[in-house]
């Protein structure tokens, strides 16, 4: 390449900056300091909230989170408890988020942002939080600067860029409570494996001592790859999460693995396969 095409290049890319930058200042009244904060009075009643709405484009499906006698649930999940930690970062976020610059006030130019309304085919995530008698309603758009994020409160037609970007997953899934089960492989004293077509293995241990789970009914003709293979399966309740989750549902277990511990609880998990994907059914006794 020539010296004079590299500087012509050098020329574009420099123009294609300077544009990027008219574009994201269009209408910008510049920095306005840090000390407003965004939402100014949620700080003081965000104990008072009860229901969380997060909305996106025509595609994506509302997620409602509410609190009702049992705490926070996820609406679309049948009710499971949330996930606290997520929605404890989420509303700290925006009781604390603080406004570093005005930018557009043109519906026109919200695009540019990120901050249009979803309801009306925009990009921005809105996201709504209600109490008995008020709510607030910011519609977010693009991350900015690593840390903070474009924002816009509805019924104000000025957006902002904020000094925070909370986390805001885009699945129902993500806002329940991930932690399941977590009993340590010591405490299991034997796991029985059937499936479908009446094969079952067991492992276990003969007393509370034994390092290693013996796999019992090994078939014929087959050894074990390594003595302590077994140990997987009885540490399979340790720190167990889940991905996602739904009402139990009718349907033939294609694998029924019971637990039992050596203080004499049960925890049987029949696994009903839907499609491609593999549900986990679990029961307990005593509950």
């Amino acid at each position: 390449m020539s010296t004079k095409s590299v500087r012509i290049l050098a020329a574009v890319v420099v123009g294609l900056v300077l544009l990027l930058f008219v574009l994201r200042s269009t209408d910008d009244t510049g920095p306005i300091g840090t000390d407003r904060l965004l939402l100014p009075d949620l700080a003081a009643t965000a104990d008072d909230l009860e229901r969380i709405r997060i909305e996106r484009g025509e595609d994506a499906d509302a997620i409602t989170i509410r609190r009702g006698d049992s705490g926070w649930t996820v609406a679309s999940r049948d009710d499971y408890p949330a996930d606290i930690g997520l929605l404890r970062q989420l509303t700290i976020a925006l009781s604390e988020a603080r406004i570093v610059e005005e930018k557009t006030a043109n519906p026109d130019n919200y695009g540019r942002l990120g901050v249009d309304d979803p309801a009306t085919g925009g990009s921005g995530v809105r996201l709504s939080l209600a109490k008995a008698d008020d709510d607030y309603v910011v519609i977010f758009g693009d991350t900015a600067q690593g840390d903070y994020r474009f924002a816009r409160v509805e019924g104000d037609a000025t957006s902002y860029l904020v000094d925070r970007n909370p986390e805001i997953p885009a699945a129902a899934g993500d806002w329940v409570d991930g932690k399941l089960l977590d009993i340590p492989a010591d405490r299991i004293r034997s796991v029985t494996i059937t499936h479908a077509d009446g094969e079952t293995i067991t492992v276990d241990k003969d007393n509370v001592e034994q390092t290693d789970f013996t796999v019992r009914d090994v078939p014929e003709g087959r050894e074990l790859s390594y003595q302590s293979v077994g140990n997987g399966i009885g540490g399979a309740l340790g720190q167990l999460e889940l991905d996602d989750v739904r009402a139990a549902v009718d349907g033939a277990a294609a694998a029924t693995v019971v637990f039992e511990t050596w203080d004499d609880a049960t925890i049987t998990a029949a696994v009903i396969r839907d499609g491609e994907a593999d549900w986990v059914a679990l029961t307990a006794e005593p509950d």
